[in-house]
């Protein structure tokens, strides 16, 4: 019997890595409503009949295994609704095991069971640790299994049985919390390392490591597809002197307020970067040289017109220089497109700053 209660232990530890690795690592949001929850009830419901199918059978008609462990663990890390897929898919299962007095109440049993675990997700709103909560939805799911296995066997002595069934239980039920929230915690600081690592902590633009991937990739396609794309350059005129003169706390709400214009004016048509210090770059997938400049002076414009004032009502002229290159109509070769760009952005600079150069 430990030894069946064993299996059970390893199936809940294997198909929970399994399903966290292959279905929430890979998760995106469906265009189809209530969709991921559906999906995370059937799997919950088809992870509770493979537990059943590896269950110690007790008596001709009555068995004993975890079932309990993907309802417990939809309510509490998904919510009731995959609770409720599950714990129907698992009570009906249960007659493919077999039929008679305990399939039936298997059912009864799945149901009080949901109805506690919403009942102790209320209780626990406010508690924080995941895995006191998960303590307290175990020690019920054995409590409830005990009471349902006792009166199904007509008074055997099943004291071995439980007690053994109480400690397998009780680190199967712990160790899936712990499992779950680990890899969920995991994955949450993983996808914000990501974010982090290609986002400018300031603008909240792109950073240069994400710029140089991007243009790696709109260069090669373009390349490959012989399309047209631009790259704008741009430099914050004097932003040192801004800096001098009105603080670096000034500096930074330039730099923001830069960021902003940037997106506003871009829109969809193509992605700004923040390089570093006060220059920035705006990739344009697909974009010719008449589009390119006219929302390089459209850029240009919007900051010199812009209201640049700090928090204590200072106001700050700010002026952009840019320079703009396309292929492949001003450049033959993509791969000197940043370098053509970055002097053209000189250009600006030397003639006198806030104009576009082409």
């Amino acid at each position: 019997m430990g030894r069946d209660l064993f299996i059970n232990f390893s199936i809940v530890i294997s198909l929970i890595f399994i399903y966290m690795q292959v279905r929430w690592k890979s998760h995106k949001k469906s265009s189809i409503p209530g969709l991921s929850l559906t999906i995370d009830g059937l799997c919950g419901g088809l992870m509770g009949y493979l537990l059943m199918s590896f269950s110690i059978r007790v008596t001709s008609n009555t068995i004993l295994d975890f079932r309990y462990v993907p309802i417990m663990l939809l309510v509490l890390f998904v919510g009731k609704r995959p609770a409720l897929i599950s714990s129907l898919i698992i009570a009906l299962s249960r007659f493919q095991i077999g039929t008679g007095r305990s399939a039936v109440y298997a059912i009864h049993m799945a149901m009080v069971l949901l109805a506690g675990y919403i009942v102790l997700d209320q209780i626990l709103k406010n508690e924080e640790s995941m895995l006191k909560k998960g303590l307290f939805f175990t020690l019920y799911s054995n409590s409830v299994v005990t009471v349902f296995l006792i009166y199904l066997t007509d008074g055997i002595n099943l004291a071995h049985l439980i007690l053994l069934f109480w400690g397998i239980s009780t680190l199967a039920g712990m160790s899936a919390v712990y499992l779950v929230n680990y890899i969920r915690n995991s994955e949450y600081l993983f996808n914000k390392y990501q974010i982090e690592s290609s986002t400018d902590f300031l603008t909240g633009l792109s950073n240069v490591r994400r710029f140089e991937d991007f243009w790696g990739k709109v260069s090669q396609d373009a390349q490959v597809n012989q399309e047209s794309c631009a790259l704008i350059l741009l430099d914050i005129d004097h932003f040192k002197q801004t800096n001098d003169a009105y603080g670096h706390s000034a500096g930074d709400y330039v730099l923001v307020e830069l960021g902003h214009i940037l997106e506003e004016v871009i829109g969809k048509r193509g992605i700004a970067f923040r390089k570093g210090g006060e220059e920035f770059a705006v990739v344009l997938p697909k974009s010719d040289k008449a589009e390119a400049v006219r929302l390089a002076e459209s850029i240009r414009m919007k900051v010199e017109q812009h209201h640049f004032i700090t928090h204590n009502l200072v106001s700050i002229p700010v002026t952009v220089s840019l320079g703009v290159t396309v292929y492949p109509e001003t450049i033959n070769h993509l791969s000197d497109m940043i370098e053509m760009a970055d002097v053209l952005l000189y250009k600006s600079k030397n003639d006198g700053r806030n104009r576009v150069s082409v």
